[in-house]
């Protein structure tokens, strides 16, 4: 590989430099109890907070997880600051950001960290070092086997639980930033590719958004929208109660209270049967509870 970036060359990769700074300050800023709820991947995301896919990659868990970004963000975003320059590059994280948040929070839990820039990174840089003079000793094979190699031990570490990784945001991280190096270095195909990863950013971020309760892969999602229901029936808001509460009840088709409550926002927009079925549905899920019972029996 080339000679690395040194660190007191800071000031001519203002992009990654900046992307770097700014992770370690906001994520110091986390571990000492600084309230930073605005900038993760959350369900608000699904009501139009999508700066939170690029907001979400400062922070980061711990030690490790911070030093480990920030080495391979500065080894890999140096050289592509480089020879791209600070406007292209800025796009290239916004984008990764974007490809890698969206895709991560639309199936998995949502995540945290420049590990998907960091992979789209990787996967630019496979392509360009096989395609571009310029980046012709951008990676080393064990760099490579690293990636590859940490890619897996990821997943595994997240199946047995001995440490969740955002593996989606891997993925798609490094499948964008393939995408976007062949892009780059095979014109005719330059429209096609960007038109694709384009189509993708968006099927990304609808996903994330409109289509989440139904391609959503994680068990332990929808509580947000089963709040926001709740607090809708509260307000008096019923036609939003029954949109958010329909959608936890796909994330969660096991929870009674959920069913319950959305039986309540049905009968309260006028909709006698659903309210009926929901109400049934939750006497089936916990038919000791003669609230739900009683309910399911007296709708008409």
């Amino acid at each position: 590989m080339a000679t690395t970036a040194k660190w007191t060359e800071f000031p001519k990769f203002p992009v990654i430099a900046g992307t770097a700074v700014l992770a370690i300050a906001v994520t110091i800023a986390w571990w000492m109890k600084v309230d930073v709820g605005v900038l993760f991947e959350t369900a608000g995301i699904r009501r139009g907070q999508l700066w939170r896919f690029f907001t979400s990659i400062f922070i980061h868990l711990d030690i490790l997880h911070l030093l480990f970004n920030i080495w391979w963000l500065w080894i890999f975003g140096t050289r592509i600051e480089r020879v791209f320059g600070h406007t292209k590059s800025a796009l290239l994280v916004l984008l990764l950001a974007l490809g890698s948040g969206s895709f991560d929070f639309a199936l998995s839990h949502g995540g945290v960290g420049l590990s998907g820039v960091g992979y789209g990174f990787f996967g630019l840089l496979w392509v360009l070092s096989k395609r571009d003079e310029r980046f012709r000793d951008a990676l080393e094979p064990r760099t490579v086997a690293l990636f590859v190699g940490w890619f897996f031990l990821c997943i595994f570490t997240t199946i047995t639980g001995l440490y969740p990784v955002a593996n989606v945001a891997h993925g798609a991280g490094a499948l964008f930033g393939a995408l976007l190096g062949i892009a780059i270095t095979t014109p005719s195909l330059r429209i096609l590719l960007a038109v694709i990863t384009g189509f993708l950013c968006i099927l990304g971020v609808v996903c994330s958004t409109v289509l989440r309760p139904y391609v959503n892969l994680s068990r332990s999602e929808g509580y947000e929208e089963a709040k926001w229901g709740y607090d809708a029936l509260i307000e008096k808001r019923n036609g939003e109660a029954v949109g958010w509460l329909r959608d936890a009840s796909r994330y969660q088709p096991k929870s009674p209270v959920i069913w319950f409550d959305l039986g309540i926002a049905y009968q309260s927009v006028g909709d006698s049967a659903a309210a009926k079925k929901a109400y049934q549905k939750a006497h089936e899920l916990a038919p000791d509870n003669s609230e739900y019972s009683e309910a399911a029996k007296n709708i008409q």
